[in-house]
């Protein structure tokens, strides 16, 4: 400290160490005041925490606790968590799964909705009828009969080729006015030339009547050969190739040969219309029916090449028919049996292989067939189109399936096996049948009955 005895401090530096000193001393003396407050505090607070905590209406005002939650018990999980644990475990599949099925009930909704699509042929303002289809196919055919009576149902004018009264008679015997026969001998040039004349001026415009017709498509429907029972090819008759070829491959050439410039000018569409279960399998013994379809195939993909060279706009569709299912067959064979000439059958007039017994066979709808002829009509449907049970299966059967094995999976036998045997092993192998005169024979019992 300075001497304090004098009037005044010694210097400047004894002034601060002093100033200094004082500081000091304060705040000592006030952390011990602070100090003294925490302790008489902390002593109140105990003193409170105590009293209150004994007194009675505390305990009472003091909410219950709940009571613990019992232990949970490890339970099964029902599918419902089953399939979510795999579902989630397995996120990648159930991707996939999902896409496929969203893809599957997409594609079937949308197939659906075109079904339910009307389909109906365009018409004159008036009301008339201006498409016309020629339909070259047997009357007495179940097949041809439904095809004329759906496509008039939907618009168009159809005509028919016949070339004998019988089968102008079944025509007729529909009692539909917009279904015609076109008289057309094929065995006969000048006739074949005078009906195209005919049916040209028919189409001609300042002809009556004074709306404009027009040649919408050619559909042929090739008749392949069914023998009741498989024979090799050494056991065929010379007469038996003549009549095939003359029937089966001969008569669709001419009739379409003969309307091919009518079809270039009017860009008419081409349907061919051939079964396709037996022959793409080529089984053994089955000679006639194998060479029909090895050749109308080879002329279909002739004709599409020079058509597409040459014509343009005239678009060739070629259905290859499954096994159908429909109860105007049985209609048809009735009619037939009505409208025949008593000991006048021939092997023409036998009822085509893409025709079903809806009695034993089981197959597709006969509208599925018609809806896509009338798209391939319309120009909806190019190239080749499978229509009807079992038809792309057998196709894909025919291109991978060794030649042994078809024939064994037929069940045929030798040619020296019994007559039993081979009619069995031919039902097998004809899957949608081909009744001839015998089937219609047989029925025609069974009415009678």
């Amino acid at each position: 400290m300075p001497d304090q005895s004098g009037d005044s401090f010694g210097s400047v530096e004894d002034v601060l160490a002093y100033l200094s000193a004082i500081e000091t001393t304060v705040e000592n003396e006030v952390e011990k005041i602070a100090d003294s407050l925490d302790a008489v505090t902390d002593r109140i607070s105990a003193s409170l925490r105590s009293a209150i905590g004994d007194s009675f209406w505390f305990h009472l005002s003091k909410p219950t606790p709940p009571p613990p939650s019992p232990a949970v018990l490890a339970q099964q999980t029902g599918y419902l968590g089953a399939s979510r644990d795999w579902i989630a475990r397995h996120r990648a599949i159930t991707a996939a799964v999902v896409c496929f099925l969203g893809t599957g009930a997409f594609l079937i909704w949308r197939q659906r909705r075109a079904n339910r699509a009307k389909r109906r042929a365009k018409r004159a303002k008036n009301g008339q009828r201006t498409e016309i289809v020629i339909l070259a196919g047997p009357p007495s055919a179940p097949l041809t009969r439904s095809l004329s009576l759906d496509l008039e149902r939907r618009g168009f004018i159809v005509y028919i080729p016949v070339n004998s009264l019988w089968e102008e008679r079944l025509i007729q015997a529909e009692s539909k006015t917009d279904i015609h026969p076109l008289h057309l001998d094929i065995t006969s040039p000048s006739s074949v030339s005078s009906t195209i004349r005919k049916f040209n001026s028919l189409l001609d415009p300042s002809s009556p009547p004074k709306y404009p017709l027009s040649l919408s498509s050619f559909i042929v429907l090739p008749q392949i050969p069914s023998p009741p029972q498989p024979r090799p090819i050494a056991d065929l008759p010379a007469d038996s190739w003549s009549d095939c070829l003359t029937t089966h491959l001969l008569s669709p050439f001419t009739l379409l040969q003969a309307f091919l410039p009518l079809i270039s000018s009017y860009k008419a569409s081409i349907l061919f219309l051939g079964p396709n279960n037996t022959p793409a399998l080529s089984p053994p013994q089955h000679g006639l029916e194998n060479v029909v379809a090895g050749a109308m195939d080879r002329y279909i993909s002739t004709l599409r090449k020079e058509i597409s060279s040459t014509s343009g706009g005239v678009s060739i569709v070629q259905f290859r028919l499954g096994a159908f299912n429909d109860a105007s067959d049985r209609e048809a064979f009735k009619m037939a049996i009505a409208l025949r000439p008593d000991n006048n059958v021939t092997s023409h007039d036998n009822l085509p292989q893409n025709t079903t017994d809806s009695r034993n066979t089981h197959g597709t709808p006969l509208r599925q067939l018609h809806l896509e002829v009338f798209d391939a009509i319309v120009g909806k449907r190019k190239g080749t189109v499978y229509v009807g049970r079992g038809s792309r299966t057998y196709d894909y059967l025919g291109k991978v399936m060794p030649d042994g094995l078809v024939g064994w999976m037929l069940g045929l036998k030798s040619p020296k096996a019994d007559v039993q045997g081979d009619e069995k092993g031919d039902e097998r192998a004809d899957g949608g049948g081909s009744p001839g005169w015998e089937k219609v024979d047989q029925i025609s019992e069974e009415e009678s009955a």
